[in-house]
């Protein structure tokens, strides 16, 4: 009888345990999420010499857009082809014969796009609209009075 009494005291022992290390990682999880929230999204825009024009008629499209970006949470950001900025054209893996490159970075810090030719704001609005963070975002505003 008194095994039978231990074997009960230690599966319960062992589901507090259990359920300490699940609280644990909800935990860590929900403040991963905060921290998240926190960040801001990034668009990266690598240029040399050649793509300058491109560049420039990128930047004249975000700012056309200032109120949008905002909205979102955008920090832009250009990085120059110098050697100034090598370290991060090579953190990003952007190919030095490219002219132009433009990289959206999510508040989770993962690439979600990357390309060579400008990026028109619809394209960038609706790709950032879809994520799941941002639905979450808009349906907070839309619950404020």
């Amino acid at each position: 009888m008194t095994d039978s009494k231990s074997s009960t005291g230690h599966h319960a022992a062992g589901n507090i345990f259990l359920l300490k290390g699940i609280m644990k990682t909800i935990t860590a999880l929900m403040l991963m999420m905060i921290t998240m929230a926190d960040q801001p999204r990034k668009v990266l825009l690598f240029y040399n010499a050649e793509g300058e024009q491109q560049w420039k008629a990128q930047m004249k499209v975000l700012e056309a857009a200032r109120k949008e970006v905002s909205e979102r949470d955008i920090e832009i950001t250009s990085v120059p082809g110098s050697a100034r900025y090598a370290d991060q054209w090579k953190k990003w893996k952007i190919d030095t014969s490219e002219a132009f490159t433009f990289i959206l970075i999510g508040r989770d810090g993962g690439e979600k796009l990357r390309s060579n030719e400008m990026v028109k704001t619809n394209q960038l609005f609706g790709l950032i609209d879809a994520m799941p963070m941002r639905k979450r975002e808009m349906e907070s505003e839309h619950e404020k009075p």
